[in-house]
């Protein structure tokens, strides 16, 4: 390496400009980063700054219950390591876990007791009705029992025979298929009245939307026809799908505007029909095809998809 201090002017100069330009190669060898880089190579782009995360209106994470109904530490008593016996501590993390209790039978034996009045000598006997008790009629399992019986046959569709299973299982009592039976017979009974109510706020309305579909009830096949208002779901299962049954709920003082698709069973009710349009526009659609040739038909096809 040359000695600075006894260079001469012109060594020094010449020293300076190899210097200068072995910095000017390597600044164009270097990109962005820093790293040695071919020349050829493009340089990085600059660092831009990320914009901040949106914020989401609701997290999808692991919801926790805020008044758990039981708490359990866990803690070492001892050391795994040295066996040092320990004391105190910090809480690390917590975790929750649900369980379901399976239900606790509660048998209520139901005591009537006759008291003798002084003042004029007769027995006092309390009125103990069926509301008081919490079952309908006399019989022996409450409407706790019965609403849980209805729930499983009626909205998903439990068969009887596995609803005493259940029972049997859960709750360790015997419920025979006969006492299944009358305890749904009980709840059709309850709500013959609201079901009333229901198919007289139908008949009233303006307008009522009526649809079949096929149901297949105990092993055989039939139909479920649903009315629906603004306000009301009104259902009927029939085993045949014939229009007496659009006759049969709305009675014939029926006034009101019924939407239906285009099945035949609608055309006996004298009521004013909307079709649907769904079934209208598909109907259209093969008009259209099948007379593509005559302008007066699309036209008129066209004037009607319009609305």
């Amino acid at each position: 390496m040359q000695d600075l201090h006894t260079a001469s002017r012109d060594e020094l100069l010449s020293l300076v400009d190899t210097l200068v330009a072995a910095e000017e190669i390597a600044r164009l060898r270097k990109g962005g980063g820093g790293r040695d880089v071919p020349a050829w190579v493009k340089p990085n782009r600059p660092v831009r700054e990320k914009p901040a995360r949106k914020r989401r209106g609701q997290a999808f994470v692991r919801r926790r219950e805020e008044h758990p109904d039981e708490i359990q530490h866990h803690a070492l008593e001892c050391c795994p390591d040295c066996g040092h016996k320990l004391a105190g501590g910090w809480e690390h993390r917590r975790r929750q876990v649900i369980e379901m209790l399976p239900p606790r039978i509660r048998v209520i034996e139901h005591v009537v007791m006759a008291r003798w009045c002084g003042g004029c000598g007769k027995r006092a006997l309390p009125q103990v009705g069926a509301e008081l008790l919490g079952v309908q009629g006399k019989r022996r399992f409450g409407v706790s029992v019965q609403a849980l019986v209805a729930v499983l046959h009626g909205r998903y569709r439990v068969p009887m025979k596995e609803i005493r299973r259940l029972l049997a299982e859960l709750c360790g009592r015997h419920v025979s298929d006969g006492e299944i039976v009358a305890l749904l017979d009980g709840i059709v009974g309850a709500g013959k009245a609201a079901l009333v109510r229901l198919q007289e706020a139908v008949r009233g309305s303006p307008v009522v939307c009526a649809d079949e579909t096929g149901w297949r009830q105990d092993g055989k096949n039939g139909w479920l026809w649903t009315f629906a208002t603004p306000t009301v779901r009104y259902f009927q299962y029939r085993k045949t799908r014939s229009g007496t049954v659009p006759e049969e709920v709305l009675g014939e003082d029926f006034g009101g505007i019924v939407s239906c698709d285009c099945y035949v069973g609608y055309n006996r009710l004298e009521a004013d029909k909307q079709r649907c349009w769904a079934h209208l526009l598909r109907d259209l659609h093969a008009l259209q095809e099948e007379h593509a040739d005559q302008a007066e038909v699309v036209a008129w096809i066209q004037t009607i998809k319009a609305l």
